[in-house]
């Protein structure tokens, strides 16, 4: 939510500094626009619930895999408000940056989903500790993991191989690698797709040793 919240904001008020088709004066109301309302809103994806120790609390030894996730969530917000400050009308070619947006925020999502399920779990079998347990340590396993998953994709918005990615494929479609091809069979050619295979003793030498 905060992340979209980003997107809708950024568009909303600086709409005109990503636009390539507007002009000059359109661009400076909308910079005069985006300074007074930055000015406010952008502290706000810094500090939050998720930097408050006890925040969460009613979802007990879950809750801070919930902090976490409010922290992810401001964190990515940010990233997408450097994507989209950065790169501004050039951000929808950057599917590779984007791809990782949506999947940090996928994370974030089935991360407050498991949660959830597992506490409202708990409170239903409330006379049934074992099974109520038994809900949170699945959520726990898997908000581990997904924390794990969500950090590699932060440090990949900043360091990952899109840039050479983007030449190869470029130069790659200019059929500059063609020559890879040399050798190769034909999967379209007439024949059988795999070598004649036909059951009996081997008629080569057989080279296998024993050990010890």
């Amino acid at each position: 939510m905060i992340a979209r919240e980003a997107v809708d904001a950024h568009l909303s008020v600086a709409g005109d500094l990503i636009d390539p088709s507007a002009d000059g004066a359109a661009k400076a109301r909308a910079l005069a626009r985006a300074g007074g309302f930055y000015a406010s809103w952008l502290p706000g994806l810094v500090v939050g619930e998720g930097q408050r120790p006890g925040a969460f609390g009613e979802f007990g030894p879950l809750a801070g895999h919930l902090r976490f996730t409010e922290r992810a969530a401001r964190r990515l917000a940010r990233s997408t408000f450097y994507g989209m400050s950065r790169w501004q009308g050039g951000m929808e070619e950057r599917q590779a940056f984007l791809a990782r947006l949506v999947d940090i925020g996928a994370e974030l999502f089935a991360m407050s989903a498991a949660v959830v399920r597992a506490e409202a779990e708990r409170r239903e079998h409330a006379g049934d500790p074992d099974r109520a347990r038994a809900g949170q340590e699945l959520a726990d396993a898997f908000c581990r993991r997904s924390r794990l998953r969500t950090e590699e994709l932060f440090r990949a918005l900043r360091a990952n191989t899109d840039g050479t990615d983007a030449k190869v494929a470029e130069r790659l479609l200019a059929d500059r690698y063609t020559w890879l091809e040399e050798g190769a069979l034909d999967p379209s050619a007439p024949g059988p797709p795999i070598a004649d295979a036909t059951p009996g003793p081997s008629e080569k030498e057989n080279l296998h040793h024993r050990m010890g």
